[in-house]
């Protein structure tokens, strides 16, 4: 496999404008993702909270109320 001969090169303005907005895109995406990971461990909690007190409900019977069909009398 060879390379082209002929490939375009970026011109140095376009990397000089380009590098600040990366840069900016960089910096704001990396910290939501810090403040969603430090915000994660709450909700963890919460959960295990929930969960305890959800186990001693063994008293609970779910049934299935079967729906009545349209009967039309005739006489």
């Amino acid at each position: 496999m060879t390379k082209p001969t002929n490939r375009k090169k970026r011109s140095k303005l376009t990397i000089f404008l380009l590098a600040p907005i990366l840069a900016i895109v960089f910096v704001a995406g990396w910290s939501l993702y810090w403040i969603g990971q430090s915000k994660q461990p709450q909700t963890k909690q919460l959960q295990k909270t929930t969960n305890k007190t959800s186990t001693n409900h063994n008293d609970i019977e779910l049934i299935m109320i079967p729906k009545q069909e349209e009967q039309i009398l005739t006489n």
